[in-house]
């Protein structure tokens, strides 16, 4: 699961959310860059183009095409609106964009002063128009959510003015350590097998759910596990198979390794038949291919 991420070089928040004039009653920010130049936005996530409304401030409209990790460790899809690029003619709806590609820049385009990005998220998929005016004449991104809790701040970013936020760092794009999972536990589980298979203590588990006698657990019985789980490398080519997916990222691609790989990541049964290497090559391009 990839997280949101707001990757600029430098975070200059020079008009916070729900201020006067243009952001009131808004959870919209604007992002002036370095300096007076222009400076470029990445995509936050692998998302698809959803509306470009080029009459007034050339706004973009970027849904994401999985469900993503919110700073705040909320789990959803995530639409993002930004305004003011000067030229946005090298998009188009039902373009693709990848996370960390730059695909928008601070701009003056609409009713502007200096360059910057005027930037409101949105929390699920896209809906109806996009946006709404709200009752004091402004226009606002449907089901908005607070961008600082919304998106992580890539840790390489300078930052000269953080607009009073806590803004969450993080280096990588796509570990979730912080994320509880739920694991329904089978015959012949035992608290130490589960927290080998995933690289945690039966302290841990045994804290999390409250379990008073750790030798007690109950087939069926659904258990949140501590995940510390690592991914695979993102597979970024474009062959259909896993075995050279993996070995193009340098990975064990033997029939044994594929078979614990599959375990881990909830594929019962393995015996490396289509729909089964599908799946795991889908998630191992999406980066979020968990090693064993």
């Amino acid at each position: 699961m990839e997280k949101a991420v707001l990757m600029m070089d430098y975070l200059n928040v020079s008009q916070k959310a729900n201020n006067s004039f243009s952001h009131k009653g808004c959870k919209a920010i604007d992002l002036s860059g370095k300096d007076s130049g222009i400076d470029s936005l990445k995509a936050p996530f692998t998302g698809v183009v959803k509306k470009i409304y080029t009459k007034d401030a050339n706004q973009v409209w970027l849904e994401s095409t999985d469900k993503v990790l919110y700073a705040d460790g909320t789990i959803d899809y995530m639409t993002i609106s930004t305004w003011h690029d000067n030229d946005v003619s090298n998009l188009k709806v039902g373009d693709i964009i990848k996370q960390g590609e730059v695909y928008y820049n601070e701009g003056k385009k609409g009713y502007a002063t200096g360059n910057h990005i005027h930037l409101t998220v949105g929390k699920g998929k896209f809906t109806g128009t996009g946006w709404y005016k709200n009752s004091d004449g402004v226009w606002c991104i449907n089901n908005q959510y607070d961008v600082f809790k919304a998106l992580f701040l890539i840790d390489t970013t300078k930052i000269i003015n953080s607009g009073g936020y806590t803004w969450i760092k993080t280096s990588n794009l796509y570990e979730t350590n912080d994320i509880n999972i739920t694991y329904t536990v089978k015959k012949g589980d035992t608290l130490s097998k589960i927290a080998k298979k995933y690289n945690t203590t039966v302290k841990e588990i045994a804290d999390l759910n409250k379990i008073k006698n750790v030798n007690l657990i109950v087939v069926g019985e659904k258990l949140l596990i501590p995940s510390k789980l690592k991914y695979f490398k993102k597979y970024t080519g474009n062959s259909t198979s896993i075995v050279d997916a993996l070995n193009s990222i340098k990975e064990n691609s033997s029939y044994n390794y594929r078979s614990k790989i599959a375990s881990v990541n909830g594929i019962v049964n393995y015996s490396g038949n289509k729909a089964q290497n599908t799946l795991l090559l889908k998630l191992l391009k999406d980066g979020i291919l968990i090693k064993p």
